[in-house]
């Protein structure tokens, strides 16, 4: 019976194995196409979302990547607006979005990853609560509000998830800072 087992693990734990080194270079290439679209979202770049090589291309074609003081950088060729990636802690994890600058304000926004809890936290991937950073100035940073009447320079916290807002608003302040640096 001991044997039997152990036949059926090895088996079980070698198919998994084999489907893992099958499936990861096609999760790891749907991931590189998903952050390629979410850049292109933030610069309201029209492309066809449901043809891979489509994404790749029109990427190729209209974004530039540098990389500059520690900082990812995306310049739209076009029209010479840039973006930039910034990543860290969020409540329960690690949250990454990419947000599009105009001069001093925020021109687009687009939450990349994170692992909020749902429900809450994870409404900062809701479209809504994106867009409501658009036109936000944040050459001086960016403060989180609580009274439902943000101003120029902050955001409305999510109900409930106050930790997240806390969370969002220290990663966005230590990102921006370090774009304005990076671009004088």
């Amino acid at each position: 019976m001991i044997g039997m087992l152990l036949i059926m693990a090895i088996i079980c734990s070698s198919a998994l194995a084999l489907v893992n080194i099958l499936t990861s270079p096609i999760i790891e290439r749907n991931n590189e196409i998903k952050y390629m679209s979410t850049v292109l979202d933030v610069f309201g770049i029209a492309y066809n979302s449901e043809d891979p090589d489509a994404v790749i291309a029109k990427y190729n074609d209209s974004i530039e990547e540098s990389e500059a003081d520690g900082i990812s950088l995306f310049i739209d060729r076009s029209s010479g607006s840039s973006a930039t990636s910034i990543s860290g802690s969020g409540f329960q994890g690690p949250i990454e979005v990419i947000v599009a600058i105009d001069g001093e304000s925020i021109s687009g926004f687009k939450v990349v990853s994170q692992v909020e809890t749902p429900g809450l936290g994870a409404r900062i991937t809701e479209d809504e609560f994106q867009q409501s950073f658009v036109g936000k100035k944040v050459a001086g940073g960016i403060a989180m509000s609580r009274t439902g009447n943000a101003g120029n320079s902050e955001f409305d916290a999510i109900t409930g998830a106050t930790e997240t807002s806390k969370s969002l608003e220290s990663l966005l302040n230590k990102g921006f800072a370090k774009y304005f640096d990076t671009i004088k």
